[in-house]
């Protein structure tokens, strides 16, 4: 990231804090139906369009240190795995054999030694998909063994960061990143210098709400002076709140501390992180569903994943990471972090089941978002042009209002 780019973050805070009427020439947002939060059809086509064919974050390389290990990915719409080789490449792949469809796997981890076994009747595969043996193999003739492996599913690395995207004839994983790869690759992605990014804690939690609430809770701050009063109102100061609209749907913040502010982490920092990491919480939204947040210092960084199990329940994932592993001299420090934090997001998840069963019931139509809320909206213009307008019943659509707002 050039000096000229740094600047521009780090000052965008400041003139938030400082501006007193609505932007110039800024749009006033239309009004979201939320029906778009809880209608079947719509729900289908997000699932079909944006999470079937979008690249999405599954998991951390940490996660399948040895060749055998695996993760069933159980939060998505059609069975995949993620698999571990003999060459330590991670690969994924339908969580289906192809005799008659049986599992290879039934638990979320584990490790499936030298090769994968259907739990049904016995086929077997080795660690890269290649059907090696059939039980009573005489019973089925002459197979072309070559045409029966394992159905792969495209799965690319980012630095320690592992995606899967649904579409075989999707983009490559570096050009769906867009700007967010370009400012992070060389911090915590896939750059020259890039150092330890290790995995140092995991929670996941069941939300009574549509995914697209969770999102929300996480790309704006209009409410940190209400609901963290306690928490992150104490360090943040609301009005510093720094955002950038993204192509492809991403989008950048940086929220300031209040006056006075530092955070003490005694951790080591990533090795390239940006220093705009000290000034606040800087983060960054992958579209469709992961925040990318250096939590208040270049030390630590978690990334939230929301995923869509019906309208109105989400699996909601985190990911820890610091560039020092989770045991050793700092492991007290790393679990009080990620409980302090957990506790926040706690509080971010408390009003969605209410959010969600006002929108199930339709007393409310639609909602206003206002400037600071940009992010939400830029996040509905996105979902829109990914499904198009053909499968969307009219009342459902957004209208497109942000194009000439989108920068880098």
């Amino acid at each position: 990231m050039d000096a000229s780019l740094v600047e521009k973050i780090a000052k965008r805070p400041a003139e938030e804090r400082d501006r007193r009427i609505y932007p110039e020439r800024f749009p006033r947002l239309p009004s979201v139906p939320a029906a778009r939060y809880c209608d079947p059809g719509f729900f289908a086509a997000e699932r079909v369009h944006v999470f079937g064919k979008s690249w999405l974050f599954v998991a951390h390389a940490d996660e399948l240190p040895k060749p055998g290990d695996y993760l069933f990915l159980d939060q998505l719409a059609e069975p995949v795995l993620l698999v571990r080789g003999a060459d330590e490449r991670v690969r994924a792949f339908y969580n289906t054999c192809r005799h008659r469809g049986g599992p290879l796997v039934r638990e979320r981890s584990g490790n499936t030694g030298p090769g994968l076994v259907c739990g049904y009747h016995g086929w077997s595969y080795a660690l890269d998909g290649k059907l090696v043996a059939i039980p009573q193999a005489k019973d089925f003739g002459e197979l072309d063994r070559s045409c029966l492996g394992l159905k792969p599913v495209r799965c690319e690395a980012w630095g320690t960061f592992l995606f899967v995207n649904l579409d075989l004839r999707a983009e490559p994983l570096h050009e769906a990143l867009g700007v967010v790869g370009e400012d992070l690759g060389p911090q915590i992605g896939d750059g020259e210098r890039v150092g330890p990014v290790r995995l140092v804690g995991r929670r996941s939690i069941d939300v009574e709400g549509n995914w697209k609430l969770t999102v929300d809770a996480n790309v704006e701050t209009y409410h940190v002076n209400t609901l963290h009063t306690k928490s992150a109102a104490l360090v943040l100061d609301q009005a510093a709140t720094g955002i950038f609209l993204l192509p492809r749907g991403h989008s950048r913040m940086l929220i300031g501390f209040r006056k006075g502010v530092v955070l003490p982490f005694p951790l080591p920092p990533f090795a390239q992180a940006s220093p705009l990491a000290d000034l606040g919480i800087y983060s960054y939204h992958l579209f469709p569903n992961t925040s990318i947040v250096y939590g208040g210092t270049r030390s630590f960084l978690f990334l939230i994943s929301s995923w869509p199990l019906s309208p109105g329940r989400t699996r909601y994932d985190v990911h820890f990471l610091a560039a020092t592993p989770a045991e050793g001299p700092h492991a007290e420090m790393i679990r009080t972090i990620i409980e302090a934090n957990w506790g926040v997001f706690l509080e971010d998840l408390g009003n969605l089941p209410f959010m969600q069963r006002s929108f199930e019931a339709g007393t409310i139509d639609g909602f206003e978002l206002g400037y600071q809320e940009r992010r939400i909206y830029h996040q509905h213009e996105e979902i829109d042009r990914r499904i198009g307008g053909e499968h969307l019943a009219e009342a459902l659509r957004v209208p497109q209002v942000l194009g000439e707002w989108i920068e880098r």
